[in-house]
């Protein structure tokens, strides 16, 4: 049963990544801990992140506009270490709570002021995500709202956005991964887990590049919210 879930959360997830350019960590975060242990959950999403990114890389790489990752992703390198070290040092349940308490808060950041608040590209802007999104990243594998909003206010074109910020999430996994080694924080046993999320991930890639410029990207988005505040209040509630 653990494995049709992983398959079909998988696949929803990389769908609405491939549409909206983010989202696969957050909804698999919102649903995975319920039947999954924290760590466990957290080394399959960080992981078939990384593959996602990959896969839409392959077709947006010459898109990348480099000088608006470089300085992110080594904030984001301190700030996932931080995370991390807050883990290893004070291990606690209470971290899954406050990860339902983090997805209501993004859902209500989401519908009422994400529009109303627009970052400026400057370097000390960049620097502050940059680090917010890798303590999310290192406490919770969800980096992508922050930069997100931070991409949005840099980067006009569509394509560019795309790529850019695959390219962010790409190097962000990559240093989570080996932080989480460093710090014995990677779990074992996630072999078979991970081949049954990867396979929904690839029928979601598939099926999100097929639908990328037809579906209704606001309704999608807003599918995304729901299903964040509700886990996010289940997970809280500890339900």
């Amino acid at each position: 049963m653990h494995w049709f879930l992983l398959f079909a959360i998988s696949f929803f997830s990389a769908t609405v990544q491939t549409v909206t350019g983010f989202g696969y960590g957050i909804i698999v975060m919102s649903l995975f801990p319920f039947f999954l242990p924290m760590q466990q959950a957290l080394a399959i999403s960080t992981v078939m992140s990384l593959c996602l990114n990959i896969a839409i890389l392959s077709r947006r790489w010459r898109s990348i506009q480099y000088k608006q990752v470089w300085l992110p992703v080594l904030c984001a390198s301190f700030g996932a270490f931080a995370g991390m070290a807050l883990i290893a040092e004070h291990p606690s349940p209470v971290y899954k709570r406050v990860l339902g308490v983090f997805l209501m808060l993004l859902a209500v950041w989401f519908v009422w002021l994400k529009d109303r608040v627009r970052l400026r590209p400057t370097l000390l802007s960049s620097a502050a995500v940059g680090t917010v999104a890798g303590a999310c990243g290192g406490l919770f594998s969800i980096s992508g709202p922050p930069m997100v909003l931070y991409y949005v206010a840099v980067l006009d074109d569509v394509e560019q956005y795309m790529a850019t910020t695959q390219c962010f999430f790409l190097l962000n996994n990559i240093v989570l991964i080996v932080l989480r080694n460093a710090l014995g924080l990677w779990p074992s046993g996630i072999g078979a887990g991970c081949l049954a999320a990867l396979g929904g991930l690839l029928c979601g890639y598939f099926l999100g590049g097929a639908i990328f410029r037809r579906v209704d990207q606001k309704h999608l988005r807003q599918l995304v919210y729901v299903i964040m505040a509700l886990s996010g209040l289940s997970i809280a509630l500890g339900l």
